[in-house]
């Protein structure tokens, strides 16, 4: 006799009830609220065939989704399926089953009711369970894939470790972990669980040693996890690595896990005896860097790079690299960079000791001594070249010392290039047979008068100053030991 006009179906209100609100929602996922409130909707308008296919598709889930959240809501007592095939479903007065004491089970699923009588008895008279955390501890087992027994070892764990007074949705926590981690039985969980406890008291003793007095975060105990059975630390060797976090201004977990990344050892699992002896190689070696960078007058902080100076150290003794870092802070350079193109060139140089290195410097600061009494006999300025070294040390070995700053001083008149015109006077004296300083003279004396050179230098008469290492550095500016300028 009376119907509702079309458009009061879309346009009207569908009431939900308080109960539903206060204690249905808050334990069950947003997605299965969606469900209860879209079939509530439905019911409403007397809507026959509606199947869970077509609510998925009008939800945008899947249909084992909706599947799922009406098996949840049938434990809760909301609703009921009355045939699979066409699905028809009743949706019940919550506030009326709740007065007749048939809120929390329906007589359709015998696996819950057992589980509901077991969370019961495992608590007694120590929690007041409600039936919402029954039903989500049940969906443990129904979408988790957990057994019964499995989730009840786990409410028992919690109930042991974390009081009677436990969340249920920290247990969802686990028990979603237990699932990606394939702990689905018992016996499993009794393993699984004991190892987490011992997760637990490792982490607060790590918290105990940074000086923090609290309980671990589910980050800290996720690191601590990382640690002991990811990377093989024992909980021993991770408080050892703790004397390390003293470097810190606040330690703190992360500061810890970058240092056990550094100690760690891929498939070897590491002792406290183990990672004592690699923090002491680690002392050692950060002792060493920091020396390094004292010898190169850098100021960055060895720490940071340590990771460089071991690649170093893999190619080089670290003997030489101080030594390569004492040439290059004399150099004015004082950058990593550059004391691995000198540690190259010596390398490629075939000196791979530090005698040979050391015996090396002494021979060039001794020809550069020399090549500064060759430039102030022929007036050349500038700074010993590896080409000017080179040179001096073809000429002494077919002249002596004074034959050739004689033929230096030959070239002091010269435009241009005054090494090239020493080397062109010596290979003119050396076709001539000359071999010692009075056949030198005798053969610049021949020189018309008009083509001799009239300057006079303190390196003809013999009396040459005396370069000492300090003074030596003072001329030089830099100690280019390692440049390669042409001549």
């Amino acid at each position: 006799m009376f119907e509702r006009d079309g458009q009061a179906v879309y346009f009207g209100v569908t009431a939900v009830e308080n109960i539903f609100l206060t204690e249905l929602m808050p334990a069950a996922k947003g997605d299965f609220v969606k469900v209860y409130l879209c079939a509530l909707f439905h019911s409403g308008q007397k809507e026959e065939g509606l199947s869970p296919a077509e609510i998925a598709q009008e939800l945008g889930q899947t249909t084992a989704q909706v599947e799922a959240a009406l098996r949840y809501w049938e434990r809760r007592g909301a609703l009921s399926c009355l045939s699979s095939d066409p699905p028809r479903y009743v949706l019940y007065s919550l506030t009326q089953r709740a007065l007749t004491g048939q809120d929390a089970v329906t007589d359709t699923d015998e696996d819950y009711i057992r589980f509901t009588e077991n969370v019961y008895a495992l608590f007694g008279d120590d929690r007041k369970v409600r039936p919402s955390e029954i039903a989500a501890a049940y969906e443990w087992v129904a979408d988790e894939g957990l057994a019964p027994d499995a989730v009840l070892t786990l409410l028992a764990y919690l109930k042991e470790h974390a009081g009677n007074q436990f969340s249920f949705r920290r247990a969802g926590e686990i028990a979603a972990r237990m699932r990606q981690e394939g702990v689905l039985t018992a016996q499993d969980a009794e393993s699984y669980l004991a190892f987490e406890g011992d997760v637990h008291k490792g982490a607060q003793a790590v918290l105990r040693r940074l000086g923090k007095r609290r309980l671990p975060s589910e980050e800290e105990l996720a690191l601590y996890r990382k640690w002991v059975r990811d990377w093989g630390f024992s909980p021993e060797a991770v408080l050892t690595a703790c004397r390390e976090t003293t470097a810190a201004g606040d330690p703190t977990f992360k500061y810890l896990d970058g240092i056990l990344s550094r100690l760690r050892q891929d498939g070897k699992k590491l002792d406290e005896t183990q990672v004592s002896r690699l923090l002491s190689r680690g002392d050692e070696e950060l002792s060493r860097v920091t020396a390094l960078m004292q010898a190169l007058g850098s100021r960055v902080k060895p720490s940071s790079v340590a990771g460089i100076c071991r690649e170093m150290a893999e190619e080089h003794p670290w003997e030489i690299m101080m030594i390569a870092a004492r040439e290059c802070a004399l150099a004015g350079s004082h950058t990593l960079d550059t004391l691995q193109k000198l540690l190259d060139s010596w390398k490629e140089k075939g000196l791979v000791t530090p005698e040979a290195v050391e015996q090396y410097i002494r021979s060039v600061r001794e020809t550069d001594a020399f090549l500064y009494r060759i430039y102030e006999a022929c007036g050349h300025t500038g700074r010993p070249t590896a080409a000017d070294r080179a040179l001096a040390a073809e000429w002494r070995s077919v002249f002596p010392d004074g034959v050739i700053l004689l033929a230096a001083q030959e070239a002091s008149g010269a435009a241009g290039r005054k090494m090239a015109y020493i080397k062109s006077v010596l290979r003119s004296w050396q076709e001539s047979g000359v071999s010692t300083e009075e056949d030198a003279r005798k053969q610049a004396a021949r020189r018309p008068e008009g083509q001799k050179n009239v300057r006079q230098v303190s390196a003809q008469r013999y009396e040459q100053r005396e370069y000492d290492e300090k003074t030596l550095e003072e001329q030089l500016g830099v100690n280019d030991l390692f440049r390669e300028d042409p001549v």
